[in-house]
Formats: C-alpha cells, structure tokens, sequence
C-alpha cells in the first residue's frame, strides 16, 4: 500500500511540473517594431501596436492587458512556436473569466491566436466571447508611436500601455 501512495504522490508531483505557468520566455519573441492586429471576428480587435523586448509576450498585449498580474495559469502546453495556454483571470473583484488561448506562427513575421474566454454576466447568464486574429509584422515603429502603444484601426486613437 506504501509503494501505491508514493506512486501516486509521484503521478501527481509530475503532473503539477507538467501544468506550470507559461512564463514570457515559453511565449515565443516576436521581432521588435510594429505590428498589426486583424480579428476575423471582432471589429473592435483592429489595431497596430509597437513592440520591444521589454514588452514582448503577445498574451499581454494582444489577448488580456495585464495577463501576468490578473490570470493564473492552469495549463501549458507550448512547443516551439505554437501552444495552447488556459488561465483563470480576474474579470472584476468577485468574478473569475476562464481563459483559452492557442496560436502558432513563426512570430518573425506573423502568427495567428484563437482565444475563448468564458464569463457569467451582471445577469447570471454564462458568456463566450471568441477572438481570432492573424498579427503580421510590418517594419518599424513610426514615430508617433513608443514601444506599447496601440493605434485603433477604426478611430485612429493611439492607446499608452
């Protein structure tokens, strides 16, 4: 019976190595300068934005502001340049999201992201809300812009991070 409890300890200590926290050096880098966000679904997900090495993981920037400060990581699983991270983030101060992100790319030139994130509403209705996008580098940052800013697409407006 020892021998079984100790497996099992075991089974469950490698399975908390293998669910850790997806860190900015498992996100792949993407090239300092701008990029530019198009969402396939969410006209609202349009924008360009400056990115350096400072501020350089792509959860952050594109999914959810803020990710390592709000969300927990629950699972990982990133191999090379593509991955799949779920986390449970802080919607407001007594309510959770649930956070599903997957993306590939070569994150040189482009990469694309799915991500899921499941609420309940004000009116205790469960909610999905699905963002996907193609991110493409285009070059250097114009001037008007500093590493972290985004410019919407649609209303011009250049937000500081």
């Amino acid at each position: 019976m020892l021998v079984f409890t100790r497996a099992l300890v075991g089974a469950a200590c490698a399975s908390a190595m293998l669910i850790s926290s997806a860190s900015a050096e498992d996100i792949p880098a993407r090239t300092t300068g701008l990029w530019i966000l198009k969402s396939q679904d969410n006209p609202f997900a349009d924008w360009s934005i400056c990115i350096d090495e400072t501020r350089n993981d792509f959860i952050d920037t594109d999914v959810w502001d803020n990710f390592a400060n709000e969300c927990e990581v629950t699972a990982s699983s990133i191999q090379g340049a593509s991955g799949k991270v779920e986390a449970t983030c802080k919607l407001t101060e007594r309510s959770n999201a649930e956070l599903q992100v997957t993306f590939s790319g070569d994150f040189r030139s482009d990469y694309s992201f799915e991500s899921v994130t499941e609420f309940v509403d004000a009116a205790g209705k469960t909610e999905k809300l699905h963002v996907g996008a193609r991110v493409t580098y285009a070059g250097e940052c114009p001037a008007e812009l500093e590493p972290g800013m985004k410019k919407m697409a649609r209303s011009g407006l250049i937000i500081r991070p």
